[in-house]
């Protein structure tokens, strides 16, 4: 996985009644790199995993969602709130890793070239 530069949503001006710079919202992005349907089923796996947990547990205080995270085949974008940047992070290397351990003890698939 690697972070594509985000797009940070612009600074309130001096004057605005928007909230304090620690709460405005960055965009987290990161691109996929994978080898095939078996590397996006693990990540799925894992996903749901994350989010049962996220539904049991609840979240911190400050720990931002994974289920407000925006998931394509090939890429991942979140908005969270800047303070919560880095755990954001910590979060998505946690969900790398489970997908990895994940696709490890996945079976492989049938090979095409078997005959029956």
């Amino acid at each position: 996985m690697a972070e594509i530069s985000g797009a940070d949503a612009p600074p309130p001006s001096r004057d605005s009644a928007a909230p304090a710079l620690s709460d405005r919202p960055v965009a987290l992005r990161f691109r996929f790199v994978s080898d095939g349907d078996r590397a996006l089923e693990a990540l799925r796996y894992a996903r749901r995993a994350m989010l049962r947990e996220e539904g049991t547990r609840g979240v911190e205080e400050g720990e931002p969602s994974l289920e407000d995270a925006v998931f394509t085949s090939s890429e991942v974008s979140w908005s969270v709130p800047a303070s919560a940047a880095g755990a954001g992070r910590r979060k998505l290397e946690e969900l790398i890793a489970r997908a990895n351990r994940a696709l490890v003890d996945m079976p492989a698939p049938p090979s095409a070239d078997r005959r029956a």
